[in-house]
């Protein structure tokens, strides 16, 4: 009798769930936690437009031209400071031939749309070449004075107001829209790379050759440029007929038009303007005087401190080249100018050369990256009939390089090169937070949803 009831027992006993069994009763018991995916690229975009043949003719052309530019920024900043010892000039000497792009950029963008931007490309190479040339002869000689060095910088600044509306939108043309950050981004690198080296050996070829061969290699650097920019191929579709003069001013006038109707393209010209006023013009217009003055380590320091910014800057487009495309771009920037502002304030109270060099590495690290994804921005918003013009009136802000090296020459002649950078550094984190909230549009931009 005991015996069956036991039975019966461990007959009505219930059954022990299985492991499965009872993760599934918990998982049906317990609610599902909300955490958020973590996107994981599946693939690294880095190098993604050299696969474009064109866009890659236009690098190595953009790569012989970095080249050339940063001999001629070693050279023209140390020379013009040897000469005049003056903060304020050696400033605006270095500033000046941004100041076409704020007058004539808006031409040169319309040049840009009408006429073959491949062959306006290599002209300006070649215009920029012969009169380097014709610099290094004057050097050669030994006649070099401070008015020389400023009709130079002038002349040279005439090109700017084609070369980077046909440079840019050419580069537009031969990539897609969804590529643009990172063709762009590229591009800067070659920019950047060249910036690493060539001005560290340029500091050393002033002491060993002088200026005078250094000007005469970077015009080769340049005719190599524009050979080389002939391989590009330009569908016949994109060439449009040729500018009539008494359409130029309402040609011009449909871009502003353009512009002023899109807030977000409005918003990113003016904080870029804020932007290459008070950091880019302030940290190159005064590296001369940082390092004859601040940190005593003459030319081959000064060659040291613009690699340092090439390399911030490098590292800076791998990194934006690798992400593929940035979603709000509004709120990356405003973060970016916030950070930029930081360092200058870094900056402007440090003595030491080599925290000095790391300080210049994120400056311009940040200042390339913002620079970057404001012109991938406004040229996705962009159509291809306007592209020439509304690039020509976003470069008119790289003209007030001009302006601010006026304004930092003037501040470091008053109070000190590092007071000067405190003030602009302090102006523009003032700049950010006021911008943020002025232009929502640019801060709630989502380029998924647009």
């Amino acid at each position: 009798m005991v015996q069956l009831k036991l039975k019966d027992r461990v007959k009505n006993f219930p059954k022990r769930h299985n492991v499965s069994s009872k993760v599934s009763i918990l998982q049906n018991k317990m609610p599902a936690p909300h955490f958020k995916k973590i996107h994981i690229p599946k693939k690294i975009h880095t190098f993604d437009s050299f696969k474009v043949s064109n866009y890659l003719y236009l690098w190595i052309a953009h790569a012989l031209f970095s080249i050339a530019f940063w001999l001629q920024q070693v050279v023209i900043g140390w020379t013009a400071y040897q000469i005049t010892k003056s903060p304020l000039l050696t400033s605006i000497i270095l500033g000046l031939d941004v100041l076409p792009i704020l007058i004539g950029a808006p031409f040169g963008g319309l040049i840009t749309d009408k006429f073959n931007k491949k062959r306006l490309l290599s002209l300006i190479y070649i215009y920029q070449s012969l009169l380097i040339a014709s610099f290094g002869i004057v050097a050669l000689i030994g006649s070099i004075e401070t008015w020389t060095i400023f009709v130079f910088v002038l002349l040279m600044g005439l090109g700017w107001a084609i070369h980077d509306p046909a440079r840019f939108s050419l580069m537009s043309s031969v990539v897609p829209k969804e590529g643009l950050i990172n063709a762009i981004a590229l591009n800067s690198m070659a920019f950047s790379m060249m910036q690493i080296f060539v001005p560290a050996l340029s500091g050393l070829l002033i002491i060993l050759i002088g200026i005078g061969p250094m000007l005469l290699t970077e015009s080769v650097f340049l005719i190599s440029a524009a050979l080389v920019t002939q391989f590009v191929s330009i569908p016949k579709s994109n060439e449009q007929k040729e500018l009539s003069l008494k359409k130029a001013l309402p040609e011009i006038k449909s871009g502003f038009n353009f512009v002023s109707t899109n807030p977000i393209i409005v918003g990113f010209i003016l904080t870029t303007c804020a932007m290459v006023l008070l950091a880019m013009a302030f940290t190159n217009g005064l590296m001369p005087v940082y390092a004859a003055d601040i940190f005593k380590v003459g030319p081959v320091g000064l060659g040291i401190l613009l690699s340092a910014r090439g390399a911030g800057s490098f590292l800076s487009t791998i990194l934006l080249a690798s992400f593929g495309n940035i979603n709000k771009p509004g709120i990356i920037g405003f973060w970016i100018l916030v950070s930029l502002s930081l360092s200058m304030l870094a900056m402007s109270i440090n003595n030491i050369f080599l925290l000095g060099l790391i300080i210049i590495m994120v400056i311009s690290g940040l200042t390339m990256g913002y620079l970057n994804i404001s012109m991938a921005t406004v040229q996705s918003l962009t159509p291809n009939s306007l592209r020439g013009r509304v690039t020509g009136i976003f470069t008119m802000s790289f003209g007030m390089i001009s302006a601010g090296g006026l304004l930092s020459g003037i501040l470091a002649s008053l109070f000190g090169v590092q007071t000067a950078t405190f003030i602009a550094g302090a102006l523009l984190l003032l700049f950010a937070f006021i911008g943020i909230m002025i232009f929502k549009k640019m801060r709630s931009y989502n380029t998924k949803t647009h």
